[in-house]
């Protein structure tokens, strides 16, 4: 492919993404509203969901914020009930941070709804077109991962 032919899929694909982005975090708020969360605390609850029980430094650090920004989000969370801290049993200094019964319920209520729009989406392209964009899309998140490194 010419430079050019590449400029141009890249200018397309950017704009496609961009779209899609800003779409899918509008879409955050609606498939949230009603339960009490923020788009920012339903992402601090789900990477405490799939990195179980991490150091509040860790979770900082995967948002890319201060430990001084992610205390009071945390915080937020313990008062709604959906998370607790706790001391790592083999190291005291260390504070994990977990989520509760009430936590883990929200996110699959916030799971079921996300998924709900998606499927609104998905319904207005053919069969054929789900199974390619999918395709694709594993293809990007491969892509993505072997590239980590080198685009971070």
């Amino acid at each position: 492919m010419s430079s050019n032919v590449n400029e141009l899929i890249l200018n397309e694909l950017d704009s496609l993404m961009e779209l899609m982005a800003q779409t899918f975090h509008r879409s955050g708020a609606a498939y949230l509203s009603g339960l009490n969360l923020t788009f920012p605390q339903f992402m601090v609850l789900k990477l405490i969901h799939l990195k179980v029980d991490p150091k509040m430094t860790d979770l900082a650090d995967e948002l890319s914020v201060t430990l001084g920004n992610m205390t009071p989000m945390t915080d937020r969370l313990i008062e709604h009930g959906y998370v607790i801290r706790k001391d790592d049993a083999a190291d005291r200094r260390i504070v994990r941070v977990c989520l509760t019964a009430k936590g883990t319920e929200l996110l699959k209520k916030a799971a079921e709804r996300r998924k709900k729009n998606m499927g609104l989406i998905l319904d207005k392209m053919s069969h054929a077109d789900r199974g390619g964009l999918l395709k694709i899309i594993k293809n990007m998140a491969q892509a993505i991962m072997q590239s980590k490194e080198e685009i971070e």
